[in-house]
């Protein structure tokens, strides 16, 4: 019985272990070049400057100042995507639904447009300072 199993259809055995090492092989060096192929057609981004939006309740009518006021922001996709970006299309804010007394410090947070991811962002968090009512500067 086990002569017959290395003898009996022989060649067709032969064969098809070829056929499955060569399909193996194809799909093997076809996942390396999409990925080869992803990471030559992306390019990188920086923005510079981009504002940062407090987010707070609705019932919180505070006025808050946020330090440093600005970040930096490095996207990385699609050229064409990104020399079609806007610095207005990207979001980038700190939340204070749970805000702290007086000083705190908060991460901040972004959206980046589909078809893009964030490489780096710089600042990572700020300093939020609450402003007393002696202190709030004109409404825009």
């Amino acid at each position: 019985m086990l002569k017959a199993l290395f003898t009996y259809n022989r060649w067709q055995k032969i064969f098809s272990l070829l056929l499955a090492s060569l399909i193996w092989f194809a799909v093997r060096t076809g996942i390396g070049l999409n990925l080869r192929v992803d990471d030559v057609d992306r390019d990188d981004r920086r923005f510079v400057g981009l504002p940062i939006t407090v987010l707070t309740t609705a019932s919180d009518l505070g006025r808050y100042q946020v330090v440093p006021a600005t970040t930096t922001l490095v996207l990385r996709g699609d050229p064409v995507v990104l020399k079609d970006l806007a610095p207005t299309d990207i979001e980038v804010y700190v939340n204070l639904v749970e805000p702290g007394p007086g000083r705190s410090t908060r991460p901040i947070h972004f959206h980046a447009p589909p078809g893009t991811e964030v490489v780096t962002i710089n600042p990572v968090e700020v300093q939020i300072h609450r402003l007393t009512n002696a202190l709030l500067p004109p409404a825009n």
